[in-house]
């Protein structure tokens, strides 16, 4: 085992394929509505939430104004006649119980869990996180869980990891590396807060946007390599 000592793992296209979920979730609230979905509807409802959550990464709107305006907005878009808080609910029930887990998730966990302590850091509503966490089987390999809803503040803000090692018992920082996909999110957020990161670039693309990354994996199972 080399310097890290505990491992910050995000889940939404890191350790859970938040991508199949979310369509999954966006065919349910169409099919409710009497709209066939296809795959030019999905896309736009993922515009829609995408550019959502990275105004609420960058501070500008809060957790609860995605949460009640992105169906409006997708309804809008698509011309359709709708109650859009009630599409949340039904969006967020199908999102509950979907935990489809990334190719070698578990099996990284578990070599892994008899050697570092594992935390998860993630922005999400916090009973949906925990029950996918919880379905998945993710949840018994994590020391603990850490949700933006808990904490008040979202990745990459400050405030997020403020809280994160405030719960954690201030540990150096030297011990921790952060694991996630998002460069604006997982990152950003690990750089800000003076920890190294390791970019999980699935689309193999290469491209850090600029940012200073400690590592790089294409696979989950590469990051033992690092360790």
């Amino acid at each position: 085992m080399g310097k890290y000592t505990k491992l910050l793992w995000d889940v939404d296209e890191t350790l859970l394929d938040f991508t199949a979920a979310e369509n999954n979730g966006v065919q349910a609230v169409l099919r409710a509505y009497g709209v066939e979905p296809d795959a030019e509807k999905i896309a736009c409802y993922s515009r829609i939430n995408d550019s959502l959550w990275k105004a609420c990464e960058r501070g500008e709107i809060t957790r609860d104004h995605i949460l009640e305006s992105r169906f409006p907005l997708f309804f809008k878009e698509l011309g359709v006649e709708g109650d859009g808080l009630a599409a949340e609910r039904l969006y967020r029930k199908q999102l509950d119980e979907s935990a489809v887990l990334i190719d070698g998730a578990l099996e990284i966990l578990e070599r892994l869990s008899g050697h570092y302590e594992m935390y998860v850091i993630t922005n999400g509503v916090s009973k949906t996180q925990y029950s996918r966490l919880k379905k998945s089987g993710i949840d018994r390999y994590m020391k603990d869980i850490f949700v933006s809803e808990d904490a008040g503040a979202q990745k990459p803000q400050n405030a997020f990891f403020d809280y994160c090692l405030e719960r954690m018992g201030h540990p150096a920082l030297e011990q921790l590396l952060v694991i996630g996909d998002s460069l604006t999110s997982d990152i950003q957020g690990g750089i800000n807060a003076g920890i190294d990161t390791c970019w999980f670039d699935r689309k193999g693309t290469g491209d850090t946007q600029g940012r200073e990354v400690t590592y790089i994996i294409r696979a989950l199972k590469e990051l033992e390599e690092i360790l």
